[in-house]
């Protein structure tokens, strides 16, 4: 069943309770995704969701377009910011020693097909705090590494950085799970 935006958003903006719960039913799951690359743990994330749909309750009559891709746009940013808020708050980076580790130039793609969307997410929801950051920000938002400079306050050589080391540690752990797979 495909939703009708522009009556969810009329209704929202009426202050309709129902509406709301049915935003919330339609988008948490999509969000929660976005909001656990973000956090640190899956409370802070479910924590982050929450404090995401207040912010949306107390400012949907700020939101003016009436499209699905533009609401659920504005819901991901919602969810982002908020996170990366709380990350600002509690701000501790835990770096992980690569020297030792043996990474592959790439990815195997057929280890990578043997593997379920959910492992793959665990893999990304396990990085370290600021290589996971930027992973979803640069891989799977978009944002430029300028941009994501700015947002987490670091510099652009230190996004890509942790850009590839991100992707180290994913080809790595790919490696190690396709062993365990084949073995």
């Amino acid at each position: 069943m495909e939703m009708d935006i522009v009556n969810l958003l009329s209704r929202m903006k009426r202050g309709e309770e129902s509406a709301f719960r049915d935003m919330v039913f339609t988008y948490s799951k999509r969000l929660m995704t976005v909001s656990r690359i973000y956090a640190k743990s899956e409370e802070d994330a479910k924590d982050i969701l929450q404090d995401a749909f207040l912010t949306v309750y107390q400012k949907i009559e700020k939101f003016d377009a009436d499209n699905e891709a533009a609401f659920y746009t504005w819901l991901k940013r919602i969810v982002i910011n908020k996170a990366l808020n709380k990350n600002q708050r509690k701000h501790v980076t835990h770096e992980h020693s690569l020297d030792q580790m043996d990474f592959d130039k790439g990815i195997n793609e057929q280890a990578i097909s043997k593997m379920s969307h959910e492992e793959i997410m665990q893999l990304i929801f396990n990085l370290p705090d600021e290589q996971r950051k930027v992973f979803g920000l640069y891989v799977i938002e978009g944002y430029s590494h300028k941009e994501i400079g700015e947002m987490l306050n670091i510099t652009e050589t230190n996004s890509r950085t942790h850009l590839h080391r991100s992707r180290q540690i994913l080809q790595y752990k790919i490696k190690i799970s396709n062993k365990i797979l084949t073995a």
